[in-house]
């Protein structure tokens, strides 16, 4: 199978529209801006496929919102014989249904569907309980950013510094595939939160680095 037949598998599959209007109605809430290109709630841009090559940083960010069982995978989808994508995905369960949300390749699927069409080579996950965690711990102590000790991504962060806004925090991990916030790098800020859980905010992508 090539990559548009693969594609094109997914695409026809049949979900219930309740399935898509749960997720529009829990991420109504996420603001995305991408720097030098567009800004407007998750759901709207991932249909007009703005999205792509944002994965690591909109899944971890749509996981906040999600239930604590939700799940982030992180690994290598078979596109054809010859060439894989590494790439970040959400897998949740909606009326005892399990589902991808891929919302930067633009699809919502059945689980099974999804892991077959891409022979999905997983490489690491993470639960939104734990993302969640993370990222509350550390918007209330930002820590300082360490260098990667790759000179030129070191540059170019330093450079988009000049993007963010000043009430912006900034999120920065480990670079391993099993860590809450992966790859993500982006700003986040007018983050409202009561009673413990995160009702919205607005984040600011800077660079897409799902390769």
């Amino acid at each position: 199978m090539n990559q548009e037949e693969r594609f094109e598998i997914l695409r026809h599959e049949n979900i219930a529209k309740s399935a898509y209007d749960y997720l529009r109605d829990i991420l109504s809430k996420v603001n995305i801006e991408i720097v030098g290109h567009s800004k407007g709630i998750l759901m709207d841009l991932m249909e007009v496929g703005k999205l792509e090559g944002w994965c690591f940083q909109t899944t971890e960010t749509a996981a906040l919102f999600m239930p604590d069982d939700t799940i982030i995978y992180r690994g290598n989808l078979k596109l054809d014989s010859n060439k894989t994508y590494y790439h970040a995905f959400i897998s949740f369960k909606y009326k005892d249904i399990e589902y991808v949300f891929d919302p930067c390749l633009c699809m919502i699927n059945t689980k099974k569907l999804y892991f077959d069409t891409f022979n999905v080579d997983i490489k690491g996950s993470v639960k939104a309980s734990e993302v969640r965690k993370y990222f509350m711990q550390y918007i209330e102590n930002p820590p300082k950013r360490k260098k990667t000790n790759i000179v030129s991504i070191d540059r170019l962060i330093d450079e988009l510094s000049k993007y963010r806004n000043k009430d912006e925090v900034v999120i920065y991990d480990k670079e391993d595939p099993n860590a809450p916030m992966y790859r993500n790098g982006a700003g986040y800020r007018d983050i409202s939160i009561s009673d413990n859980k995160i009702k919205s905010l607005t984040v600011h992508y800077y660079m897409g680095i799902c390769i």
